[in-house]
């Protein structure tokens, strides 16, 4: 059975939503280490904490994956 563009654009956009949250997980683990490590050595400031913290994916970064995504659909090759 085939997908009609619809469900299609709703799966790519999944996809990369899905996409996004595994690299925010992925930096939110790399920062936790490191804020641990600034405790550790005593460097822990509210300025680093603030530095530290990930900018947060938006609807633009959503539809901007999905279109990426969309290219490789579209590849005829």
């Amino acid at each position: 059975m085939s997908t009609n563009p619809f469900e299609l654009r709703f799966k790519l956009l999944e996809m990369a939503q899905g996409y996004l949250q595994d690299r925010q997980s992925e930096h939110t683990d790399v920062i936790t280490n490191a804020w641990n490590l600034a405790l550790d050595n005593g460097t822990a400031t509210m300025e680093l904490w603030k530095e530290l913290q990930p900018k947060s994916y938006t609807i633009d970064d959503i539809k901007t994956k999905a279109a990426e995504l969309y290219e490789f659909v579209e590849k005829k090759d």
